[in-house]
């Protein structure tokens, strides 16, 4: 496993995968916002992103973002240290470049919906992120779905454009609605 320093990257002119172009603004040809729904964690709407900083706690270990606590519980504990300083960008790299060295990849599937929602609780929490979670509660009833064009199919819905159904499951967006419910 590689253990580089990071480079604190937070959003660059660079796609997730090496080589991949990000256009700035991109974004704003496959969302949605508007009274009934937000689909795409962009813009006004990023702070739903799990990249969006906010502090939470994994094994007692604090993490600058739920992205970064989520990459990192993929390992273990020994394995983690990189997590704690680097940006959420680089965690998600990182976890795409090195093997999981904590679970394999069915213990993973098996529970990572619950480490998201335990991390995702912690960042709407009225204690630990209070700005956070009035931000959530200022969504209202909106249906939240975590649209994107990078292919991720399982925690959100990636589409090509704004007028294309798209495909995904949109866990994450699940997630978000199941924990503003519990406020609401």
């Amino acid at each position: 496993m590689k253990n580089e320093e990071p480079k604190k990257i937070i959003f660059d002119e660079t796609g997730l995968k090496p080589g991949t172009p990000y256009e700035k603004e991109q974004w704003r040809n496959i969302v949605s916002h508007n009274e009934k729904e937000i689909k795409g964690f962009f813009g006004e709407y990023r702070f739903l992103s799990n990249f969006w900083p906010a502090k939470v706690f994994l094994d007692g270990i604090e993490y600058p973002s739920v992205e970064n606590a989520y990459q990192a519980a993929k390992y273990k504990k020994g394995d983690r240290v990189y997590f704690e300083k680097c940006s959420a960008k680089e965690a998600t790299i990182f976890a795409k470049e090195n093997i999981m060295s904590g679970y394999s990849t069915e213990e993973w599937d098996k529970i990572k919906l619950q480490v998201m929602k335990s991390l995702l609780l912690q960042k709407f929490d009225k204690e630990i992120n209070p700005e956070t979670l009035e931000m959530l509660l200022g969504t209202g009833n909106k249906f939240l779905e975590e649209t994107n064009y990078w292919g991720d199919t399982f925690w959100g819905v990636s589409k090509s454009s704004a007028n294309e159904q798209g495909e995904g499951e949109n866990n994450l967006g699940k997630l978000l609605m199941e924990i503003r419910k519990v406020f609401f």
